[in-house]
């Protein structure tokens, strides 16, 4: 006897929520974009890194970096242009660390 797919019918307030998440990778450059989608369908990181030609390392910090954005963004700021990539991240890190408590 084969297993039979568990069938799960989202409400219309969860496909509402779903569609909010999509505007939130608009706020973040083409490139991690991409990579947080990937991240986000649980590819793996080699094949990633391999596609970007980056090292695990410099492909994470991109992704923590993408999400950090998306993070100001949703608590209604926005990072300034002229901020490294790590003060972006550990200022996303201690907000969310502010909020969740």
């Amino acid at each position: 006897m084969e297993p039979q797919p568990m069938r799960v019918w989202p409400s219309a307030a969860a496909i509402t929520r779903l569609e909010q998440t999509f505007d939130w990778v608009l706020w973040i450059e083409e490139a991690e974009r991409k990579l947080v989608w990937s991240r986000a369908a649980r590819v793996p990181w080699k094949p990633i890194c391999w596609k970007m030609g980056l090292s695990r390392t410099a492909v994470t910090r991109r992704w923590q970096f993408g999400l950090a954005v998306i993070t100001w963004r949703l608590n209604g700021r926005a990072p300034s242009a002229r901020r490294s990539r790590a003060f972006v991240i550990e200022k996303a890190n201690r907000l969310s660390r502010t909020i969740v408590r």
